[in-house]
């Protein structure tokens, strides 16, 4: 199987996309030598979307983020992979959408 550290031999780092928390679990389980700053291991929270550095340090990424990075003309983003398709052996594992909607209510108050 596939692992992110390989991709870090070539990247900084790498934006990782998991489309549920048993997958994130997987991931956590599968990649050795990751770690969420002096966190141990059973405080470590699943995410949607993680960010993994090459020194092997990981970071939850806002999905604000992510959903901008999507966005025309932002290209100094990092790699960012979809983890299913990444460790199910597709040649295209890369995200090429946000997997998420952003809903907008400008204008609206609260109760409205």
């Amino acid at each position: 199987m596939r692992s992110i550290r390989e991709l870090l031999e070539n990247e900084e780092t790498v934006w990782v996309y998991f489309d549920s928390e048993e997958l994130c679990e997987e991931f956590f389980r599968s990649e050795e030598g990751l770690y969420f700053g002096e966190l141990p291991r059973d405080r470590w929270k699943t995410g949607k979307v993680i960010a993994v550095h090459r020194d092997g340090s990981m970071g939850h990424l806002p999905l604000f983020i992510w959903l901008m990075s999507f966005s025309a003309g932002i290209e100094s983003c990092p790699v960012k992979v979809d983890h299913r398709r990444f460790i199910g052996g597709e040649e295209d594992f890369f995200c090429h959408i946000p997997h998420f909607a952003c809903r907008m209510t400008l204008g609206r108050s609260a109760g409205a």
